[in-house]
């Protein structure tokens, strides 16, 4: 009895010491980032308007200077554009090397994301010189250095040109991210892999992030499958049982969606019933990007909504695409503390190589913000150039319980 008592005694002296508690950290979360300099044209086109539809189906030309010319002489002026809309406005830039290159359009936030615990965007293009590129965008391979070189931790790849360089392209991206060392969720070699989450700890503090689609632009077959690689669609079923699968294994889980109607600030009622039912089945934050342009934020039951951040880098531009906002958020093991709102630039050429706002542009912005969260019952204050919200009181009511399904 006294040996075992002594053996007890050692067993609890010779212990380790315990941990010390978690201290704050930030998490520092961006929109979409976009670098293909080059937009590829429709390899093929109907002329949808000008040709007629018979019962024989419409015939596809090829979008050569031949085919061009054959229509051209039938009196029909084909749709050449490229396949973005035609405002674009592209960037009078040249570089030294393909390092700089790479690294221009984040030297100015990436200050930002290297002083952040953990940082995290939406890769909004391929990165590969590999596969069949038959969609709109094509990144160079070491971009991925450069996002790592930016203090970049992670990154969704579920997004609508996930696809751009087709399967052999999403798979030769998800391996020179990991070559330069970026986490990534939202995509793999099938659906189980796709659907593995990214774990990071921080001081003490242990995150796991998802990513998720709503559209890709390669069709049904671009979503993962149990055979096949692609990216995870924003399936309500497969989203909450993964976030059960981690949900005891760390203090939050944060989602990103790849969602909503592009080009419109408005933030859809059944979007956030959607969202909300995420958040009701276990998830904490959620990081939304694809509209290209800034929506408000939402405080449901002290978690986050961010409904879009707008972009953060894009290889071109348009007219009406409008400044933007990073999210930091201040977090310990029990709560969200504080997020604040920090304006970027995002208009015209502005959009190559963004940078902090302040005075004027960044009030605007976020009186902008202020007004659509207050829309949807939350509070966001504004301390000179930065939007601050506070998650336990942000409320300006009680929001309806359990919305959505």
């Amino acid at each position: 009895m006294k040996r075992l008592t002594l053996l007890a005694l050692l067993a609890v002296t010779s212990a380790p010491p315990a941990p010390l508690a978690a201290q704050e950290i930030t998490l520092l979360a961006g929109g979409d980032i976009n670098w293909s300099r080059t937009i590829k044209p429709r390899p093929a086109f109907f002329d949808r308007d000008s040709l007629k539809k018979g019962e024989w189906p419409l015939v596809p030309f090829l979008n050569t200077p031949e085919d061009i010319a054959y229509l051209r002489a039938m009196g029909v002026q084909p749709d050449t554009t490229l396949r973005r809309d035609r405002n674009n406005i592209e960037y009078e830039l040249t570089f030294a090397s393909d390092v700089e290159e790479q690294r221009y359009p984040l030297e100015k936030v990436a200050p930002l994301f290297r002083e952040a615990d953990v940082a995290f965007a939406n890769l909004e293009n391929p990165l590969t010189d590999v596969g069949r590129w038959t969609g709109a965008f094509r990144g160079s391979p070491t971009f991925a250095d450069a996002l790592r070189w930016a203090g970049i931790d992670v990154v969704s790849v579920a997004n609508n040109h996930a696809f751009d360089d087709s399967e052999a392209g999403l798979e030769e991206t998800i391996r020179n991210l990991w070559r330069a060392g970026v986490g990534y969720v939202g995509g793999g070699r099938d659906l189980e892999d796709a659907r593995r989450p990214f774990v990071i700890e921080r001081g003490g503090v242990r995150i796991a992030f998802l990513g998720y689609t709503q559209f890709v632009n390669g069709g049904p077959q671009s979503f993962a499958t149990p055979e096949l690689p692609g990216v995870v669609p924003l399936d309500p079923r497969i989203i909450k049982e993964d976030i059960q699968r981690v949900r005891d294994d760390v203090d939050y889980v944060v989602v990103s969606f790849h969602w909503g109607t592009e080009n419109h600030q408005e933030t859809e009622p059944a979007q956030r019933e959607f969202a909300h039912a995420i958040i009701d089945a276990g998830a904490d934050i959620i990081l939304g990007h694809h509209p290209h342009v800034p929506r408000g934020i939402e405080v449901y039951k002290g978690k986050v909504i961010v409904y879009s951040f707008g972009n953060m880098i894009f290889g071109h531009s348009h007219p009406y695409w409008m400044d933007n906002y990073l999210a930091r958020f201040t977090l310990d093991r029990k709560r969200i503390k504080q997020v604040e709102i920090l304006p970027i630039a995002g208009k015209l050429t502005t959009l190559a190589q963004p940078y902090v706002l302040t005075g004027e542009p960044a009030r605007a912005l976020l009186t902008d913000i202020q007004k659509r969260s207050a829309e949807m019952d939350t509070k966001l204050d504004i301390k000179g150039d930065v939007g601050i919200l506070k998650p336990a009181s942000a409320a300006l009511k009680p929001v309806a319980a359990d919305a959505g399904s």
